[in-house]
């Protein structure tokens, strides 16, 4: 057998052993409630250093325990499971680490009062086992933590809220006008009240139409402003530096605001293609790429002196397109 195989089994075996040891046996009378593992001659007291808490307020409280030979094995009480404390919301508090060589064991809890009428910390049952003792009965005596008087007082009432309006709105209305019955509308008010309703709700949906357009009526009104802006750039191109450039970007950006033209459409035959997809006919997608092909060639070939047809073409064309919509 290798060395792995052995450590195996090894482990196996110690943890069968674990596994299978028995339980410590209970001792002849021993108690089966009340009693927490303890051993030595022991004494137990509540310590609760405030003795007053305010409704819905935790009350702080330690068991300590004294004289017992087994600090480390001794168990702390389950208050919550006790009949005495039905009327606290027990929680345990953190304790400190133990050692064997302790000689005073505290237990802490935080206890909140159900109501008022809590007048006292519960007496506390506390059996342990005297070793020095001979066997029976009497190896296992009790002692008590007694009852401790708590007082559970009435919460601080609440701060008054300052109202600031004028007193003479809470003032209390006396006198005949009281009892008068309600206000009651002459005939003419109906006929009025008919007549205004309709008025002002068509009133206010002309007014709504006008500050809210709807998505067709939006769209008409984004592509004038476009074809105007490009009309307006296109004649005053025969100031600009470079005539030719000048017209064909003002035509370009209107083509970018009113199709869905790409950003890479930008030589003519991208730009023709780039219509025919925006459902525009391809001999007017045409005609608009020859007036970039003519700007092309007014910028790169020998002046010709076309710069007006050039800007009389692509407003021509920007006519056609706005027709096409």
């Amino acid at each position: 057998m290798n060395t792995t195989r052995r450590k195996v089994v090894l482990a196996t075996v110690a943890l069968c052993a674990l596994f299978a040891a028995p339980a410590r046996a209970a001792e002849p009378n021993e108690p089966t409630a009340d009693y927490y593992g303890a051993k030595g001659r022991c004494s137990v007291r509540w310590d609760v250093p405030q003795a007053e808490v305010e409704e819905n307020r935790e009350l702080v409280v330690t068991l300590v325990v004294t004289g017992a030979t087994n600090p480390t094995e001794v168990k702390k009480p389950d208050l919550k499971a006790l009949p005495a404390f039905i009327n606290f919301i027990v929680a345990d508090a953190p304790d400190a680490p133990r050692t064997p060589a302790d000689k005073v064991i505290r237990f802490g809890y935080t206890l909140r009062p159900r109501n008022r009428t809590v007048e006292q910390v519960p007496r506390l049952k506390f059996y342990y086992l005297n070793p020095a003792a001979a066997p029976g009965k009497t190896r296992f005596p009790h002692t008590f933590a007694e009852s401790v008087p708590i007082r559970v007082t009435a919460p601080p009432p609440k701060p008054r809220i300052a109202i600031p309006e004028a007193d003479h709105l809470f003032g209390v209305l006396s006198g005949p006008g009281v009892l008068s019955g309600p206000f009651v509308p002459c005939r003419w008010a109906w006929g009025a009240a008919a007549l205004f309703g309709p008025l002002v709700a068509v009133g206010w949906f002309l007014v709504w139409r006008r500050i809210f357009p709807d998505a067709q009526r939006l769209a008409r009104i984004r592509r004038s402003r476009a074809a105007r802006r490009a009309v307006d750039a296109i004649r005053k191109s025969g100031h600009a530096p470079d005539p030719p450039a000048h017209v064909a970007n003002a035509l370009l950006a209107y083509l970018q605001a009113r199709f869905p033209l790409p950003e890479s459409a930008v030589t003519p035959s991208e730009v023709a293609a780039a219509l025919v997809e925006s459902r525009v006919p391809a001999d007017a997608a045409e005609q608009t790429a020859d007036v970039f092909r003519g700007c092309d060639r007014a910028r790169f070939a020998l002046p010709n002196g076309d710069a007006g047809f050039l800007a009389a073409d692509a407003e021509t064309a920007v006519a056609r397109l706005e027709e096409l919509a």
